[in-house]
């Protein structure tokens, strides 16, 4: 796929369609806790006044989780991804994979560490996963930070990857893992990036929970030297990192 002019810089806003649908229900529920005690207020006292504490109260719950949804997407998953590549140890020659790219966080992340190497960024591109999910910004992010001729970008299904077999380095994915594969086909997805990586290859996960589940995935994998980082609440929902090594056979 050749780069395009078209693509928009920033890396998006994850679950689109929730955000705004918490941000609705956020607001007609503030607006049910005006209307119902201007209307019954002299007729219906009690009720108005429960209308009047729930209504707004609840809304205002639901209005705090939109916008931390919206800052998690915006600025904590940028920061926690960040670290996450930062503490892979890097030679600048690997080639890098990142799954569910969406507009290129990993990817660009990734490429700012190589000299020689490059990184690829695959996914199908579902506009209701991220705001604005396109291939083009992958190019247009990267570009931005000076590292389009080291990126690429492969539109095909995490679950069965077009790469042959021990060919990638590193394989990294920003808040996508749960997006690529119902929970039942996971154990597939984590084979398949345990072939495609290279004998002492390394994973580096970033999602929201599931790190245990991933974790015992990596392990069935035959991926080794596992680590899990705790719930890192600079996230919501909180994240979970997990990074591991494909051992060395023979």
């Amino acid at each position: 796929m050749l780069p395009s002019s078209r693509g928009k810089t920033g890396y998006g806003i994850d679950d689109p369609g929730t955000i705004i649908q918490l941000v609705v229900a956020g607001i007609l529920s503030v607006s049910v806790g005006i209307i119902i005690p201007y209307y019954t207020s002299s007729s219906r006292p009690g009720v108005a006044e429960v209308a009047f504490l729930a209504g707004p109260g609840i809304g205002f719950l639901i209005l705090v989780v939109a916008v931390a949804l919206f800052w998690s997407s915006r600025l904590g998953k940028v920061r926690e991804m960040m670290k996450a590549v930062n503490d892979l140890p890097w030679g600048g020659g690997e080639v890098v994979l990142d799954l569910g790219c969406g507009r290129g966080l990993a990817t660009v992340l990734a490429a700012k560490k190589l000299e020689a190497g490059y990184a690829v960024g695959v996914d199908t591109w579902s506009k209701s996963r991220v705001w604005g999910n396109d291939p083009d910004s992958v190019y247009a992010n990267a570009k931005e930070a000076g590292v389009d001729s080291k990126v690429s970008v492969l539109m095909a299904n995490s679950i069965q990857l077009p790469i042959a077999s021990r060919s990638v380095d590193v394989i990294l994915s920003a808040v996508s893992i749960h997006h690529l594969a119902p929970r039942k086909s996971r154990g597939v997805l984590f084979r398949e990036m345990a072939r495609v990586l290279k004998d002492g290859g390394r994973v580096g996960i970033l999602d929201a929970g599931n790190g245990d589940e991933y974790t015992r995935l990596l392990g069935e994998a035959g991926l080794r030297d596992i680590q899990m980082h705790r719930l890192r609440f600079s996230s919501f929902p909180p994240f979970h990192v997990v990074v591991a090594r494909k051992p060395y056979s023979g």
